[in-house]
């Protein structure tokens, strides 16, 4: 289940670490862009920064100045609405998440994390038959507990087409969305039914941030794709990330330094 309080998956050198990364920029590059000695460029890169410095990197990464300064006080406080099921596995400093979505006696899963016995603990405790499992992209953090489940329940993104909708109970759907770029294909379960609508992301979009992309190609997909499909669902559209806290697009809008404005 989610511990009390998971903190966010990047901070703000994270966050230029990735940008940089995606932009393909050196720090010999990024010091000429802000007029920063490189030695400043590589402190930040290590989390040693004011704000001031922070305030000049943004606009050369691309990066929203407000909510690249404003990380380090940021934490959503989206709540699970009933129904919502968390769980956390170790994984790095905050874990890697799965999610259960319950209407009746049935069980979506999304992803596995790295364990998956908490998730088959909790099927067999509440009686719950397990409708499918959806994995988001098949990273080994998010697929490893897939032997606790029959194989022919489980959907990977390759056999989910962007676009599909599905009914999964009277009044209640799922629809498949695109959000490859950190990793392809990479998909996103946006699901309607419950008290507010639920997507869960995967890694396409952390409270604040977004899963590394291999690429500068791959970068500039995973911008698009998280504004394109997941920025425009509603406001109140609560987000479910492969790492971190759950937040909602209406926080991310303003928040996450690589989507604020998008």
């Amino acid at each position: 289940m989610f511990p009390a309080h998971i903190p966010l998956e990047d901070d703000a050198c994270d966050v230029i670490s990735k940008a940089m990364h995606g932009l393909e920029i050196s720090p010999w590059q990024l010091s000429e862009l802000t007029g920063l000695g490189v030695k400043i460029i590589r402190a930040a890169l290590k989390g040693d920064h004011t704000d001031k410095i922070l305030k000049k990197i943004a606009p050369a990464l691309q990066l929203s100045a407000a909510a690249l300064v404003g990380l380090a006080k940021y934490q959503p406080n989206a709540t699970a609405p009933s129904g919502l099921i968390g769980f956390t596995s170790p994984f790095g400093h905050a874990g890697v998440n799965a999610y259960a979505i319950i209407t009746g006696q049935r069980a979506i899963v999304f992803d596995t994390g790295t364990d998956a016995s908490a998730i088959a603990r909790f099927l067999a405790e509440k009686n719950l038959t397990l409708d499918t499992l959806y994995i988001t992209h098949r990273h080994h953090d998010h697929t490893a507990g897939t032997p606790h489940f029959n194989s022919s329940c489980i959907i990977y993104p390759e056999d989910a087409p962007p676009g599909n909708c599905r009914e999964v109970y009277p009044g209640h759907q799922l629809t498949i969305l695109d959000v490859g770029g950190h990793t392809n294909p990479a998909r996103a379960y946006f699901y309607e039914g419950l008290e507010v609508p639920v997507c869960i992301v995967g890694d396409s979009i952390f409270a604040g941030s977004m899963g590394r992309a291999p690429h500068s190609a791959s970068y500039q997909q995973a911008l698009q794709t998280a504004a394109d499909n997941v920025l425009t669902l509603p406001p109140n559209t609560i987000l479910c990330p492969g790492h971190g806290p759950l937040t909602t697009v209406a926080d991310e809008k303003i928040n996450n330094p690589f989507l604020a404005g998008a």
